[in-house]
């Protein structure tokens, strides 16, 4: 495969070692397995962000469970920003509400009985840049994602 061709020979060869290294009793041409294993970990990795929303939604719910149910929220996400919609109900009163974000998580107090929610977030945000609007029975919260793609500064190095 020199200089990003494609070569049908070198592909041939690595069919073969697939086949004979990794096929793990499946079929010489049957390679679905690949596929279904590819899929399995996409799953898992995809899910991960979800499991740990449960995890801390378990652990809220078990806290507060003296102050009823965590008010149900949606989250989805822009380029640039994050965004959690909560369905306030009206026996909640709304101006009692404190938010507070920090670089990971969203926290609501204020809840009946002294409850409070806390909402991990799927990327880094800047906590500072949070704005929240309550209209209609909803509390949005939108934040300031932080770039994926960070700058690596360099550290000059000191020699004695």
């Amino acid at each position: 495969m020199s200089d990003g061709q494609w070569n049908k020979e070198s592909w041939d060869t690595f069919k073969k070692w697939m086949q004979d290294s990794l096929s793990f009793g499946a079929p010489q041409d049957d390679f679905r397995w690949v596929t279904d294993y590819v899929d399995g970990i996409l799953k898992e990795a995809l899910a991960a962000p979800e499991r740990q929303q449960e995890k801390v939604s378990a652990k809220e719910s078990r806290s507060s469970s003296a102050a009823g149910r965590p008010l149900s929220y949606e989250l989805f996400q822009t380029h640039r920003h994050i965004i959690v919609r909560f369905v306030v109900p009206e026996r909640i009163k709304a101006r009692q509400l404190r938010v507070y974000a920090a670089v990971q998580r969203l926290r609501v107090e204020g809840l009946p009985n002294g409850g409070k929610q806390t909402v991990a977030l799927p990327a880094l945000v800047y906590a500072d840049t949070a704005r929240a609007l309550f209209k209609d029975g909803v509390l949005q919260i939108k934040l300031m994602k932080r770039p994926s793609n960070e700058r690596f500064e360099e550290v000059f190095v000191r020699f004695e």
